[in-house]
């Protein structure tokens, strides 16, 4: 930490961009951790909310369930015992006569109301079984049987024979029989001994006997009926799949959302695996099924728009805050790049400006006290003097120059002038610094009537381009590594563009050239290759860079090209359109 914010010694570009990283990486840290945290937290409580909605739907499915279970317990609670023979006595007060009147449970149709339910029976003190379905004793005797039955009766005897089996199959039923003393409140109870039947019983005085009462329910037809039945009425606007266990058994359900927003349920015969299923809830049956649990569970918790266009403004938001701090990243980088060559930039104008002047001082000086005699001697000495001097007019000039295109209005007035006269600049702006290096200078046409086509160019920042790019040449020419006269030349070539709307300078030298990482960065502010200390080439790196924003400035383009040997820098400016080229 103390690195970071500490300013009292001076950090090299290294060590800047390195605390620049870390900073950036506290400051990224700092803003998405909260952020990424309060959208943990509303996400979480948007999981919390959405389940606990559906815990509410399976709370009303389960309740609409119980309901149903209620309802049909409360139908059976509500039948008198008297209709549990199949023939009972009503009293006419009207005619003071008694008749006998089947039981309004000894049709079938008063079993077939809903899937599971078997039947109703009556067992006296002696156990003798009877059903409001049949008007004999069961087991049946052949004496009973003196005459062909009828499809009814035969469905009504076959269904009152499997009662008959099925109550002899639970002790406890046997056990109730013995009871001498009826209940308080005619509701039936439960016996859940069988595997795949439930009886429900009560103990009742009819007809001044004491009788067991009851009715005979099929497990899994008859829970399972219920469900679908309640489902079909319950608004689970997501698919869902619902497990029924017991100690006895296990049925699984699967409520879809159809096409018309409805609800279709369906029984399967196993377990359907959801992807990313999400346990919802488990509720418990009431009395007489509190044995029995129902299992909800679904695919995946749904999303609504709103939360969804919640989570696109977070994820918009993330990606602003990294892309902010990439960028604040990046330009921290070039600002720390920029003021690093600003630093070679001061120490290259330094020495650019110290040598010529230490230079002119010591001949001036020497000039003056009268040291040198002789007349060839102080002609070199102020020729010398002249040449150092104009060097550093052109240093002072292009850092002028820089300064004015960097202000809003610059100082450019293009207009179009003709080749021919373009060429002469290039010469007479060359000829001294060709001829004080040895340099020879070669200018080409490739189009007829190349010198009398205008192109659009301000002659001053012409001339300051073709300085520029001359001394460059000439500066970068390493003598003793190349040690070759005939490569110690400039070529320019006028040539006529593709499009015929513009024309092509290009600017070729024999140089030890570039490599690629320089052609990328040749034109940049303050850009020189190599290291400041071990730099054997004067310069301070805004030669090019002016030169590029002097192109610009006169709606030309400018593009540098590896040659083999050298480099070609090649600049297009705009033709006049009614000339003939």
């Amino acid at each position: 930490m103390k690195y970071l914010f500490s300013s009292t010694k001076l950090l090299n570009h290294t060590q800047r961009q390195t605390r620049l990283k870390w900073l950036t990486s506290l400051f990224f840290v700092l803003l998405i951790v909260p952020i990424c945290s309060v959208f943990y937290l509303g996400y979480t409580q948007y999981q919390n909310d959405v389940l606990n909605e559906y815990q509410q739907k399976t709370k009303r499915a389960t309740e609409n369930i119980n309901k149903r279970i209620f309802k049909r317990i409360a139908l059976a609670n509500a039948t008198p015992p008297s209709h549990f023979d199949y023939v009972h006595a009503l009293y006419n007060p009207t005619t003071q006569q008694v008749s006998n009147i089947l039981s309004p449970l000894s049709s079938v149709s008063s079993i077939e109301r809903y899937s599971g339910h078997l039947g109703f029976f009556q067992l006296d003190k002696e156990g003798q079984f009877n059903s409001p379905l049949w008007p004999h004793p069961l087991p049946a005797s052949d004496a009973n049987q003196t005459k062909p039955l009828g499809p009814d009766e035969q469905k009504r005897l076959t269904i009152a024979t499997r009662l008959y089996e099925i109550t002899q199959q639970s002790p406890e039923l046997s056990a109730q029989i013995k009871q001498q003393t009826p209940n308080e409140h005619i509701k039936f109870g439960v016996i859940d001994e069988l595997d795949n039947y439930f009886i429900l019983h009560r103990v009742v005085e009819s007809m001044g006997q004491i009788k067991v009462q009851g009715y005979v329910i099929e497990r899994e037809a008859y829970i399972n009926n219920i469900i679908l039945d309640a489902l079909n009425t319950v608004a689970l606007d997501q698919t869902m799949m619902l497990t029924l266990t017991s100690k006895h058994t296990k049925d699984y359900f699967l409520s879809e959302v159809n096409q018309q927003q409805g609800v279709n349920v369906s029984q399967l015969n196993e377990p359907m695996t959801l992807h990313n299923q999400v346990l919802i809830n488990s509720e418990s049956l009431n009395w007489p099924y509190k044995e029995y649990q129902i299992h909800y569970s679904t695919a995946s918790l749904p999303i609504s728009p709103t939360a969804l266009f919640g989570a696109t403004v977070m994820v918009i938001l993330l990606l602003a805050i990294c892309l902010a701090c990439i960028g604040f990243y990046v330009i921290g980088v070039k600002q720390l790049k920029l003021a690093e060559q600003r630093l070679n930039f001061v120490s290259a104008v330094s020495h650019e400006l110290k040598t010529p002047l230490t230079s002119i001082r010591m001949y001036a000086e020497m000039l003056k006290t009268g040291m040198v005699i002789s007349t060839q001697h102080q002609a070199d000495y102020y020729e010398f003097i002249f040449s150092e001097s104009e060097r550093l007019s052109r240093l002072i000039d292009n850092i002028l120059q820089l300064t004015k295109l960097s202000q809003p209005a610059h100082n450019v007035n293009a207009q179009y002038i003709n080749i021919g006269v373009l060429s002469d600049i290039v010469r007479s702006k060359t000829s001294s610094l060709l001829a004080e290096n040895n340099f020879t200078l070669n200018i080409n046409y490739d189009f007829d009537n190349a010198i009398h086509t205008p192109i659009f160019v301000d002659s001053d920042a012409f001339s300051q381009i073709i300085i520029n790019i001359t001394d460059n040449a000439i500066k970068f020419f390493d003598k003793d590594e190349i040690n070759d006269m005939t490569r110690q030349k400039i070529d320019v070539c006028f040539s006529q563009s593709d499009d015929k709307n513009s024309i092509e300078i290009k600017i070729r030298d024999y140089g030890v050239g570039i490599t690629a990482e320089q052609q990328n960065k040749i034109f940049d502010l303050f850009y020189r290759g190599g290291s400041e200390l071990t730099r054997k080439t004067q310069g301070t790196g805004i030669g090019l860079a002016l030169v590029s924003e002097l192109v610009n400035a006169q709606q030309g383009k400018i593009s540098v090209t590896r040659k083999s040997p050298g480099l070609e820098i090649t600049m297009r400016f705009l033709a006049q359109k009614n000339h003939s080229v």
